[in-house]
């Protein structure tokens, strides 16, 4: 690929996932504050949540298989369809099991654009630079996640508004993609075969603290998106509404402000010692959370409320950086149909982490009430922060055996 063809590539994949991400980032919050409406509790709320995220175990199962075949840019157009058409049937079925049925198919399609187009720009990327080019991919990708609660916050969720939404961006994706469908890299099937044999755990093995992470961040990112608006209106009241889109809102504001920088440093500094630094800031981050809840009630200028939203900020900001980071060590480490078995493991533990992530979130809230949403954050991240800092402290002696890193 030619240094022209590269940055075009490079562009138009950035530009499309960061529109269509916007499909997540609405749909999400908007389908529980649903279900909620209509009566069902948290572990309902979950397990309707968990189905999309299901979708994304069974793409990355596969993604071996399916990406050498079809090539990166006909996976993310077959992506983009499935997407569309579940938008489309979403608000005229609005059955609980109807919708475990569509969700799960919207994981599908939403697992292959990312699964897809993470790799593509992974495998296309030189390791001087990998971090700062991740880091502009992530801080465009959040800003498209900043959108969906923007819009949602003004939208009933009982009306087809929030669907339409989404197809306009899953159109808007499709179009920016067109000036790659002649640039893709295609892997023959053989020989993803031969080099992973199919054995995903072996990529595990390999980078196993790089790829927990990518769980963590999906039991975060599903507890969030589902319940940190149904938190601040059971806190706050259901008057303020707004005030729990823009929790949302406000992390993936913070997000677009730390990727760039945090994906510099990522190319200047340790990557294995940044990731743990990012998750700690994360559990700081949620710590705090119900402390300055509260201030939400107030205008945004008063110094509680700046505080609140300052650390909402850093909440969005440490979570993206945790990919920005985990997709580079991805690119730093493998190649070829290897990084295609690397983006599959990370898909897939992001996909268990999301479908475990709204099951333990809406368990804790049942169990002691709203509390259980940041408490139960809390202990996630900190299990595997220990766990990567041991991790990274012991590597020195680990790549002295000869073990994975």
């Amino acid at each position: 690929m030619s240094h022209r063809d590269r940055i075009r590539c490079l562009i138009a994949l950035i530009g499309a996932l960061a529109v269509v991400s916007t499909t997540s980032s609405l749909t999400w919050p908007i389908l529980s504050e649903y279900l909620r409406n209509q009566g069902f509790d948290e572990t309902a709320i979950s397990i309707n949540a968990a189905a999309q995220f299901a979708g994304i175990v069974v793409v990355a199962l596969l993604a071996t298989r399916i990406m050498p075949r079809l090539g990166f840019f006909r996976t993310i157009v077959l992506g983009l369809g499935l997407v569309a058409t579940m938008l489309i049937l979403l608000p005229f079925f609005r059955d609980y099991w109807v919708w475990l049925v569509l969700r799960f198919v919207l994981g599908l399609g939403a697992s292959m654009l990312f699964t897809a187009g993470d790799t593509w720009i992974n495998q296309i990327l030189d390791d001087r630079v990998r971090g700062r080019w991740l880091g502009v991919y992530s801080t465009v990708g959040m800003a498209g996640w900043a959108v969906g609660p923007i819009i949602g916050s003004q939208l009933d969720p009982a009306s087809i508004w929030p669907f339409i939404c989404g197809l306009v961006a899953v159109a808007i994706a499709a179009t920016v993609l067109i000036p790659t469908r002649k640039i893709d890299i295609n892997l023959s099937q053989e020989e993803g075969f031969d080099a992973m044999g199919g054995r995903l755990w072996v990529i595990f093995l390999v980078a196993p603290t790089v790829l927990l992470a990518s769980a963590m961040f999906g039991v975060v990112e599903g507890g969030m998106q589902n319940f940190a608006h149904l938190y601040t209106m059971d806190v706050l009241g259901d008057e303020f509404r707004e005030v729990g889109y823009a929790v949302i809102w406000v992390g993936s504001i913070g997000a677009i402000f730390f990727q760039y920088p945090v994906g510099w440093l990522a190319d200047k500094l340790d990557r294995g010692w940044l990731l743990v630094a990012c998750v700690f800031v994360l559990a700081l981050s949620i710590f705090t959370f119900p402390f300055l809840v509260h201030a939400g009630t107030q205008p945004w200028y008063h110094l509680d409320a700046l505080a609140l939203w300052a650390m909402i900020s850093l909440w969005g900001g440490s979570m993206g950086a945790i990919f920005t980071v985990g997709i580079t060590l991805l690119g730093q480490r493998f190649r070829g149909i290897e990084l295609i078995g690397a983006n599959a493991v990370f898909s897939l533990l992001f996909g268990v982490g999301g479908m475990v992530g709204p099951l333990i979130v809406g368990t804790a809230m049942k169990e002691a009430g709203p509390s259980g949403f940041p408490s139960s954050l809390v202990i996630v991240v900190l299990m595997y922060g220990l766990f990567a800092a041991w991790r990274q402290a012991t590597r020195g002696k680990r790549l002295a055996r000869g073990q994975g890193a």
